[in-house]
């Protein structure tokens, strides 16, 4: 029987990122592209063996919004088969080379989440690749299925190769915020929330974080408690982060279990606690002791912690003197971050040398990239000065 994932030593496999190389060399790579960039074809709705050769490969990206009740329950076992294996060790046994050569590569899989692609390749240069996403395909498959596992199995899956940002994991959070039973859920975060593994921790914080976001009923009042010890003594700033985003954004405004870690040691927490500002500032209407407390944080030693200041400031209160001072200071700051956001408001408020050089540091970073975007909304605000200050047109004579 031939394998899907071992592919001869002179297979040509293009050029292109790991998922469409190996795509290519199995046979697939024009229908994988296909799949990738314009969605399913009537003939592609019926390749099995591309489904097939997917839930083996561990290509989430073709699998994910693709299923078809004929390869829906051949591709979980194949899937399910890679739970608990080492990747490693399996393409070596499959290789027939227990010495082959690895090469390890983080590959993305979407906007925010990424997978391992790894590579095996042995002496006679025959060689077979995996990624890494096979529990997250599992998972996803199961839920489909209405099989979906318990809450505490689902955090064993993101908690076996310990990355947030992971597909596994984030596959794993969201099949635990789906369940229908969400006080159930929110019970269960509130435990975790004292577990001794960080990791742990960090999970159950990620899943209240998008339930806070998605909340329509009031939360339990012991949940609430749970919540509150946690800001005051969670040590793991990971963890922390993701407690106070979930905590604003069950309660409007500057909550005290927020403001006081405006100095905490860590400064991505002082710039998590920057960003929460902004349900107290409107313009000139600025909660005062918000806006002395942001001011005070534009100036931390941290310049990710100044930039996000001065964002908050310009995207929520722009027409406040205090915005006006730090834009203006923020141009010669010694961060380029700091420098970036300060561009940016000096073009919202009509300064179109800021914007050609914001421009100019867009198009240098690429289409898509955060410079690039930054460059087109500030020429949008620019577009909307210029209309608002043009001259009426002439009125019509009749």
């Amino acid at each position: 029987m031939v394998d899907r994932l071992v592919h001869p030593a002179a297979s040509t496999v293009g050029e292109g990122n790991a998922l469409l190389r190996a795509a290519a060399a199995a046979g697939h790579g024009t229908r994988v592209r296909e799949l990738l960039d314009n969605g399913w074809s009537e003939s592609a709705r019926e390749d099995v063996e591309l489904m097939l050769w997917a839930a083996d490969y561990g290509a989430y990206q073709v699998i994910h919004n693709r299923l078809d009740e004929h390869t829906t329950k051949p591709m979980l076992r194949i899937a399910r088969a890679w739970v608990g294996v080492d990747p490693i060790a399996e393409l070596r046994r499959r290789l027939g080379d227990a010495t082959a050569v690895v090469q390890r590569q983080r590959v993305p899989v979407d906007e925010y989440d990424h997978t391992e692609c790894i590579r095996v390749t042995a002496a006679d240069g025959r060689w077979a690749e995996v990624q890494t996403a096979h529990l997250a395909i599992v998972t996803y498959i199961e839920e489909r299925l209405g099989i979906g596992a318990s809450r505490d199995e689902l955090m064993a899956r993101a908690l076996m190769d310990r990355d947030p940002d992971s597909v596994n994991w984030s596959e794993s959070w969201h099949s635990v915020t789906s369940k229908p039973d969400v006080e159930g859920t929110l019970h269960w975060a509130g435990t975790v929330l004292t577990d001794a593994d960080p990791d742990a921790r960090r999970f159950a914080a990620d899943v209240v974080h998008l339930l806070a976001i998605n909340q329509e009923d009031p939360w339990p009042e012991d949940i609430l408690s749970v919540l509150h010890t946690r800001l005051s003594v969670e040590p793991d700033p990971g963890v922390l982060i993701h407690l106070i985003i979930a905590f604003s954004n069950y309660h409007l405004g500057l909550p005290p279990e927020i403001l006081v870690h405006a100095e905490h040691p860590d400064p991505q927490v002082r710039s998590q606690v920057a960003h929460e500002h902004y349900a107290s500032l409107s313009g000139t209407r600025a909660v005062p002791e918000a806006v002395e407390s942001l001011a005070k944080l534009a100036q931390d030693p941290d310049g990710r912690v100044r930039a996000t200041a001065l964002t908050t400031f310009r995207d929520h209160a722009f027409d406040h003197p205090v915005t006006k001072r730090l834009i203006a200071a923020g141009r010669d700051d010694s961060d380029p971050r700091v420098r970036v956001e300060a561009l940016a408001g000096l073009a919202r408020g009509g300064d179109t040398a800021a914007y050609a050089e914001l421009r100019q540091l867009g198009d240098e970073a690429g289409e898509g990239s955060y410079l690039a975007m930054m460059a087109d909304n500030a020429k949008g605000w620019l577009n909307k000065l210029a209309a608002a200050q043009a001259p009426p047109p002439p009125a019509q004579r009749e």
